[in-house]
């Protein structure tokens, strides 16, 4: 990320990571690493083009209830569940972005298996430990060299962007998903590589147009969940977030634009503030020699005063917002026209768009029906149990 960078790409930048003027994105130390790794050219998501800087990771402030905050240090719980009875009713103050769009009271969230979205920092030295603050961020590799970001959503389950080439050019049995460590090129203790199973991307999604970046990566077996390993929660359907809310994304991407070998080595984050479609519709015409509707419902918008935001290598990493105790996975990054410029926003594919989507994949591969695994999650939900698809 530039400033913060995150891979994108480019349909005039493929999105990975935005680029500002200097590098400002926050780098995520790491712990107990072996730092005996050799610096190479990482491979790119094929569509991002943006490179953002990210800045060191800081501590968290606490967030009120119902609003949606930056940072925060939850105790690991059950998913939440909105305590809104109507469906566009806004959550929160009349004067604090949240989100907006939840389901009444008692529905449970879309593939929150037990707990989700909660991290476990530790103090150490009184710091939060960093590596501990986005344990969903996983690598997506191809022969073991960063390909683009992804998040991880169940045992078993990666989510990330089509535009990753992961069918085009590639066998699955090329590709890994490591986790568990903020460090692209070091061993850590927590550190897990898994091969991937199998890639379902969406069947319309089309290399030259901008909608339908999502896909989903079934990896070769479930992985333990630990204090460096959790799932992200993801949205109900019409699940919105409301322009001005404070989200982050995180990833590996470049930190210049234009410099392959600015990958960063270490996780970067940086904050982003949701925009209307509309404005970002507008601003991406006036910064864009290209014509038509690029941004299109699907889609959420996002943007950082500071130049901060995704770039090359940051592609398919998550755009992640806090609810109460629970971060919750807002958005894929999916593509822009430049890395960090400010007037230039980063285009989203809307994980709750695709719930349907979702839903009918994972339980397409699991041999169950859409319906059977929608209860079946509701069932595990009060128990806590994290199961495996």
């Amino acid at each position: 990320m530039w400033g913060s960078g995150v891979g994108v790409r480019n349909l005039g930048l493929e999105m990975g990571r935005f680029l500002g003027k200097k590098p400002v994105m926050r780098v995520l130390a790491a712990a107990s690493c072996f730092s005996h790794w050799t610096l190479m050219f990482p491979g790119e998501g094929a569509r991002p083009k943006e490179d953002y800087a990210m800045s060191l990771a800081t501590p968290e402030a606490s967030s009120a209830s119902g609003q949606l905050k930056s940072l925060q240090v939850p105790v690991p719980t059950v998913a939440p569940l909105p305590p809104t009875p109507t469906a566009k009713e806004t959550v929160g103050s009349s004067q604090t972005p949240v989100l907006e769009g939840l389901p009444p009271l008692g529905t449970s969230p879309l593939l929150s298996q037990g707990a989700c979205g909660h991290r476990t920092l530790g103090i150490i030295g009184g710091k939060p430990a960093p590596e501990r603050k986005w344990p969903w961020q996983v690598s997506l590799q191809l022969r073991g060299r960063h390909r683009c970001g992804g998040s991880l959503i169940a045992p078993q389950w990666v989510l990330t962007a089509a535009h990753c080439g992961i069918l085009s050019f590639h066998s699955f049995r090329e590709f890994t998903v490591m986790m568990g460590t903020t460090y692209l090129y070091s061993h850590c203790k927590t550190t897990v590589v898994v091969p991937v199973k199998h890639i379902k991307s969406h069947k319309d999604f089309d290399w030259n147009l901008t909608p339908n970046d999502i896909a989903l990566l079934q990896l070769a077996h479930s992985v333990n969940y630990s204090a460096y390993i959790q799932p992200v929660c993801l949205p109900r359907k019409n699940f919105e977030v409301r322009p001005g809310t404070q989200c982050w994304i995180t990833g590996w991407g470049r930190t210049l634009e234009f410099d392959p070998a600015s990958m960063s080595p270490k996780l970067q984050e940086a904050e982003q503030l949701i925009i209307p479609l509309k404005q970002c519709a507008v601003m991406v015409e006036k910064t864009s020699n290209k014509s038509g509707n690029r941004v299109q419902k699907g889609m959420v918008c996002a943007q950082n005063i500071k130049s901060e935001g995704p770039c090359r290598g940051d592609s398919g990493s998550p755009l992640v917002c806090q609810f109460q105790t629970s971060w919750i996975q807002v958005g894929i990054v999916s593509w822009g026209d430049r890395c960090g410029l400010k007037e230039v926003p980063a285009v989203y594919t809307d994980v709750s768009f695709y719930k349907d989507w979702i839903t009918a994949r994972m339980s397409q591969a699991s041999g169950l029906d859409s319906g059977f695994l929608i209860l079946l999650l509701c069932l595990l939900l009060p128990l806590g149990i994290l199961a495996t698809l």
